[in-house]
């Protein structure tokens, strides 16, 4: 893929799922979902979400939606980067304007593995992009996940903002 290319951020349509789907499969640690599931996420999510394409091929992806009790925090399920645009900076662009898209939101939630540096360095920068407090806390226990060696989740709480 060829990174000097525009570069457009747009929310997802359901066509976007099949390549939603490979990209999150060929970005480990993150969990691959059901080819349903990206097809939720491009129709029931597309608002609080985003695609980065270029040409017509999805190079980045944020998933992301209001938590319905709680409409001013933005939970950030999934973030992936095409391996030939890491180190880039795009995971932040694509954050930022999921967050210009979100212009209720005050917070940011999302969970990381404590072995995921990659994502606890992105969001510790998007905080302080935001002039934001990041708490973290236990979420979901290793125990939970019992199906295969899952590290724990924890809980990134980024805001007020």
């Amino acid at each position: 893929m060829n990174s000097q290319k525009e570069i457009s951020f747009l929310n997802p349509v359901c066509d976007d799922a099949p390549q939603i789907y490979e990209l999150i499969k060929s970005s480990p640690p993150l969990d691959l979902n059901s080819r349903y599931a990206y097809m939720l996420v491009a129709t029931h999510f597309a608002a609080t979400s985003i695609v980065a394409k270029v040409e017509d091929q999805v190079v980045g992806v944020v998933s992301a939606y209001c938590l319905p009790e709680s409409p001013q925090t933005l939970f950030v399920w999934q973030v992936a980067v095409d391996s030939s645009m890491r180190g880039k900076g795009l995971a932040k662009q694509l954050l930022e304007h999921v967050l210009k898209k979100s212009p209720n939101a005050r917070w940011i939630e999302t969970t990381i593995t404590p072995s995921n540096s990659a994502s606890q360095k992105l969001f510790k920068s998007i905080a302080k992009t935001l002039h934001a407090n990041v708490e973290v806390l236990p979420f979901f226990s290793k125990s939970l996940f019992k199906e295969d060696a899952h590290e724990d989740e924890e809980l990134y709480r980024i805001g007020p903002f």
